[in-house]
């Protein structure tokens, strides 16, 4: 399957592109700052530099996938 992660560089998004690779599956990361998964190489891995809050850009990256993860965290309060 063809799976896109949001959220790819936190906890749960990482373990999840990790154990989505380990099964064979395609994923595409689509992350914030794509220098946070350096060090995180795969040939069925594609990393894709975003903001949620595009919803173009977000449509873009939808296209194409079976399935879509959406592990992004509430963050800090302000």
């Amino acid at each position: 399957m063809r799976l896109l992660v949001f959220g790819a560089t936190g906890g749960t998004g990482r373990e999840l592109v990790k154990q989505a690779l380990d099964q064979g599956h395609e994923v595409t990361a689509f992350v914030r700052d794509s220098a946070k998964m350096e060090g995180v190489a795969h040939e069925h891995l594609n990393v894709v530099r975003g903001d949620v809050l595009d919803s173009e850009s977000v449509g873009d990256a939808v296209t194409g996938h079976d399935a879509v993860f959406v592990c992004i965290g509430a963050g800090p309060s302000r």
